[in-house]
């Protein structure tokens, strides 16, 4: 059974307002659902948990084909549909952490509508990262950016094993772009 709150578009090189998408329904089901955090928190006010903040972020969940991830092996770079095995055995350790941070920041403070999220992972140097990347549309740059430092860059780390997404053994690079819908 797939999420409700996941929506994933095509990755593609280069084209804006393209990317997976992961996003909380919106509308009175979804306002109306959600933890509310004690009184007298952070912001000094009850906070709701953004819905995909109680979701998996792991490519498992993604609906097959609706997505992409750009496999890059020295000067070749190419984009790929999500495929189990190596890829998300790259890519899901570092959409947990961003996962865990995200959804932190969320509850500490104001969050902007979206984030947009870019997961590196190199299989075998056992390492993945994720940053965020400019938000495209009328986000508030002020709340943008306060989330932005509270994300920052986000490194994990798994066993070293041969992606085998390049010829020729050459070491693999996966990209994952997504976005994340803040909106609570």
């Amino acid at each position: 059974m797939r999420p409700a709150w996941l929506a994933m578009g095509l990755l593609a090189c280069g084209a804006p307002g393209a990317g997976a998408y992961v996003s909380a329904p919106s509308g009175p089901a979804a306002a109306s659902s959600g933890e509310t955090a004690p009184a007298g928190g952070e912001r000094g006010e009850a906070q709701r948990s953004p819905n995909a903040c109680r979701q998996s972020w792991a490519l498992e969940d993604v609906p097959a084909g609706d997505a992409r991830v750009l496999v890059v092996c020295g000067n070749d770079v190419r984009r790929e549909p999500i495929v189990l095995g190596a890829m998300s055995r790259a890519i899901d350790p570092g959409l947990e952490s961003a996962h865990q941070r995200v959804c932190t920041c969320a509850s500490r403070m104001t969050a902007p509508p979206f984030v947009d999220l870019v997961v590196t992972a190199v299989p075998e140097e056992g390492r993945s990262g994720v940053e965020t990347s400019e938000p495209e549309g009328e986000v508030d740059p002020g709340v943008a950016s306060a989330f932005a430092a509270c994300v920052g860059k986000i490194a994990a780390t798994f066993p070293r094993f041969a992606g085998g997404g390049c010829p020729g053994g050459d070491k693999t690079t996966f990209v994952y772009s997504f976005d994340v819908e803040l909106g609570r």
